[in-house]
């Protein structure tokens, strides 16, 4: 007889393989210097992509000796494997955007206060939280990569956007699915509520990014209502598709269960 892989695992499985083939057919950009910018662009941009450099390239060791410790409850021995690829992938972005910044003679900042906040946060959190606060930056990076892409003509830079944006399609699907099933042990009513502060958490993130980041959305003809509708809309089609999956692992956590209890008043 087969013995079937328990389905947690088979979902790991799957995002192991997609990340580490999607390594494959990485960008290449070269640092060579070679004007891409306008004057007013750089102005433009400058400040902006520095900070969203330097918050793409987290090591994220405590998140990935969390998923560890998980996997190891959960008996999923490929989900932190999985969280190291999807890890590297989000540091494969901020070399793209160095290596175009060092082409364009910007230069690479080492510390940001907002960056700051956010790796303290998700220091003091434990998986599910640090996930949670992790996924909040996804929202806001969607909008903000297609505002980058059209507030300059640059090509290459038009380039790494694109490449960035199908990644952060998929890392939405990935967040959750982990969160999904990270969090369904919890009632729904208590899930309900996190989610709602989660959005309360959002809101206040779209504010200080708009404060930010304005240049660079105006540059692209983003008003501050276009950025909160689409980060919403994206909170929104992300919050769904994880209330799907934590409830399906819920009922999956009851049939096994169940299927526990039945063995034992067997024996």
């Amino acid at each position: 007889m087969t013995n079937r892989e328990p389905g947690h695992c088979a979902e790991s499985r799957k995002w192991l393989t997609h990340f580490s083939l999607r390594s494959m057919t990485a960008l290449h950009v070269s640092c060579n210097a070679a004007v891409q910018l306008t004057e007013k662009e750089r102005r433009t941009i400058t400040s902006s992509i520095q900070q969203f450099q330097l918050g793409e390239g987290s090591r994220g060791q405590r998140l990935l000796e969390r998923g560890q410790k998980y996997g190891l409850a959960v008996n999923d021995p490929l989900f932190a494997g999985a969280l190291d690829t999807f890890i590297k992938e989000e540091q494969q972005h901020s070399r793209y955007l160095a290596a175009f910044m060092q082409s364009q003679s910007i230069p690479l900042v080492q510390k940001h206060w907002v960056d700051s906040v956010f790796r303290k946060l998700r220091g003091l959190a434990g998986l599910e939280m640090s996930l949670t606060v992790l996924v909040t930056a996804e929202f806001i990076a969607v909008p903000y990569y297609r505002a980058l892409r059209g507030a300059t003509g640059s090509p290459i830079l038009k380039l790494i956007c694109t490449r960035i944006l199908e990644d952060e399609a998929n890392h939405l699907k990935f967040q959750a699915s982990m969160l999904g099933r990270v969090a369904s042990a919890r009632p729904l009513a208590i899930q309900h509520a996190i989610s709602m502060l989660h959005r309360l958490f959002l809101l206040g993130t779209i504010m200080v990014v708009w404060i930010e980041h304005r240049p660079v959305f105006e540059g692209a003809d983003y008003s501050f209502r276009k950025f909160q509708d689409e980060t919403l809309g994206e909170f929104l089609n992300w919050r769904h598709s994880r209330w799907t999956r934590a409830v399906r692992a819920g009922l999956r956590n009851a049939a096994r269960v169940g299927k526990l209890e039945s063995t034992e008043r067997q024996a």
